[in-house]
């Protein structure tokens, strides 16, 4: 079990954490229209105080990375009960590697950027829309452009 979450669970957890989640577009309770990342909470939009920042909610975050890893785990589980899963050493350290690339990334434009951490996300947002995206690709923001003024107009 322990080989099964080392170099199964917790490798894939990061790299799907990191390539895949989904996009939610609102508007803050008295702040801009915004997208914010996420699954199954809202852990990160962009920061208010600066163009290029962004803003992470430390404890939606723990909560995503719990849900992601027991998904991996329940899967690896299932698979394990099917058929063993047996990872050669070798492929567990391009895991690992690949899982240090993307953290290393993250950290460094994080630090470069100015972010913001919070320990949890203090304000209201009303959501328009929301999907799933790749790698944080979003649709264009003009396509809800009318849908917010008509909001605000309310």
């Amino acid at each position: 079990m322990k080989n099964l979450i080392l170099r199964f669970s917790l490798p894939l957890t990061f790299i799907s954490f990191a390539l895949i989640t989904k996009w939610w577009y609102g508007v803050v309770i008295d702040g801009p229209d915004v997208f914010l990342y996420g699954f199954p909470m809202i852990y990160k939009c962009s920061a208010f105080h600066t163009s290029l920042a962004t803003q992470y909610f430390l404890l939606e975050l723990i909560v995503n990375l719990a849900t992601y890893f027991a998904f991996w785990l329940m899967i690896g589980v299932f698979i394990n009960k099917i058929w063993t899963i047996h990872i050669p050493r070798k492929i567990s350290i391009l895991f690992w590697i690949g899982c240090s690339l993307i953290i290393a990334g993250a950290i460094f434009i994080s630090y470069e950027f100015n972010d913001v951490y919070l320990t949890k996300r203090d304000f209201e947002v009303k959501i328009f829309d929301s999907g799933c995206s790749i790698l944080e690709q979003t649709p264009d923001r003009e396509k809800y452009i009318k849908e917010v003024q008509e909001w605000f107009e309310k």
